[in-house]
């Protein structure tokens, strides 16, 4: 068996504005994950005790959808039952109905901002032992401030004139280093066979790119890609999978500028 890097892409058309669109999607995701942990050889028997997931940036979109995907799982209906870990940014009303319906399965954590290493070491403390960790939290666009009006909101670049390099850094450090400090700091917790699946996107692909534009978003993907793949080289030695996951156009807070403007409410 070959533990490695995997660029799944588990649909592949446009999602249309519903709540059963996005949860579909997540449950296509989670369909990804449970192959890499079948394929670790360290999936245990249905009978066997609940796996402990992690997902980061859980407060909305496809990480609540996700969240949510995994607590619906029953060892009678999946290859493995999972407890969450929910960690955010900030709070989230979802999130916090979500942890009521499923008390003892479900545990949140506020605060969890991915660019800062003290409050990733917060989540690492809360950890006990990992088996799944999502990395979701991402940014594609931005308001320059509370205020701004939605016209003036900071999309992404469709020109080389257009870049910025304050904001290209902040693409950076959510989209890429993100990721790679959140799994630096759950590493120790980390068992034999767990799967670290980042949640990257096609435009991060350099030889699919047609179109250019999206400067930042893209070329903060395109490294991510490269964080998955080393590591994947890296972790192997603890057979620990590492994936890079393609969700297809999703509307939810991320996405909803660019196409369609649907309310985040109308994502989740």
């Amino acid at each position: 068996m070959t533990v490695g890097y995997t660029y799944a892409q588990p649909m592949s058309h446009t999602y249309s504005r519903t709540r059963t669109r996005t949860r579909y999607t997540a449950f296509s995701l989670l369909k990804v994950a449970d192959v890499c942990l079948a394929q670790s050889g360290f999936l245990p028997p249905a009978a066997a005790s609940m796996k402990q997931a992690v997902v980061v940036g859980a407060s909305r979109g496809l990480g609540l959808a996700l969240t949510a995907q995994l607590l619906l799982r029953r060892s009678a209906q999946a290859p493995a039952s999972y407890r969450v870990l929910a960690a955010a940014r900030s709070p989230s009303l979802e999130l916090d109905q979500l942890e009521e319906r499923h008390r003892g399965r479900l545990t949140t954590l506020d605060g969890v901002d991915v660019t800062k290493r003290e409050t990733l070491q917060r989540l690492a403390d809360a950890v006990e032992a990992c088996d799944l960790l999502l990395n979701v939290a991402g940014v594609l666009h931005e308001p320059a401030d509370a205020a701004t009006a939605a016209q003036e909101r900071r999309m992404p670049e469709r020109a080389l004139k257009e870049v910025d390099p304050e904001w290209m850094e902040r693409v950076f450090r959510v989209n890429a280093v993100g990721p790679v400090l959140t799994t630096q700091a759950l590493r120790p917790k980390l068992r034999e066979g767990a799967v670290v699946a980042n949640l990257s996107a096609r435009v991060g692909s350099i030889g699919d790119n047609k179109l250019g534009g999206w400067w930042s978003y893209r070329m903060s993907k395109a490294a991510l890609n490269q964080a998955t793949r080393n590591t994947a080289i890296e972790l192997r030695r603890s057979n620990v999978i590492a994936v890079a996951l393609h969700p297809g156009v999703v509307q939810t807070d991320l996405g909803r500028y660019i196409i369609g403007g649907v309310k985040a409410e109308d994502a989740h």
